[in-house]
């Protein structure tokens, strides 16, 4: 059970405590005429029941906004991983291209495609925040 669940039952069980106190009061009340103290502890139930009211309002909003957040943090991994791809496709080829140049007369070959490499990365990373 999250935290978000806990509070919505305990808030549930207050309200349920607020009621049975109203209405053991009424009982209570039950030989008097007085119409004015029924009225009064009625609205005292009423007013506790918004409170709580009001305070399960602001879990739903708190689990809401984790919610969003939690959204908004996967979002952010899968690009990740997708920029991370593409820096392995891109060393795959790299790798590839080295194995078929020469060891003497390539060597700026080598150069370039190593080069050429590290400005992809840098373009991948400057894309995706990590």
């Amino acid at each position: 059970m999250t935290n978000y669940e806990k509070k919505i039952l305990q808030a549930l069980q207050e309200i349920e405590k607020t009621v049975k106190k109203l209405d053991d009061t009424l009982d209570k009340m039950e030989n008097t005429d007085s119409k004015v103290k029924h009225f009064i502890e009625q609205e005292r139930a009423i007013h506790e029941i918004k409170k709580i009211a009001r305070e399960f309002h602001k879990i739903e909003k708190l689990a809401e906004k984790d919610a969003v957040e939690q959204a908004h943090r996967i979002t952010a991994e899968a690009e990740q991983e997708k920029a991370l791809v593409k820096i392995a496709m891109a060393t795959e080829k790299l790798d590839t291209e080295l194995a078929n140049i020469g060891d003497d007369d390539e060597k700026v070959k080598s150069f370039i495609a190593q080069k050429e490499l590290a400005d992809q990365i840098k373009k991948i990373l400057q894309l995706q925040p990590l």
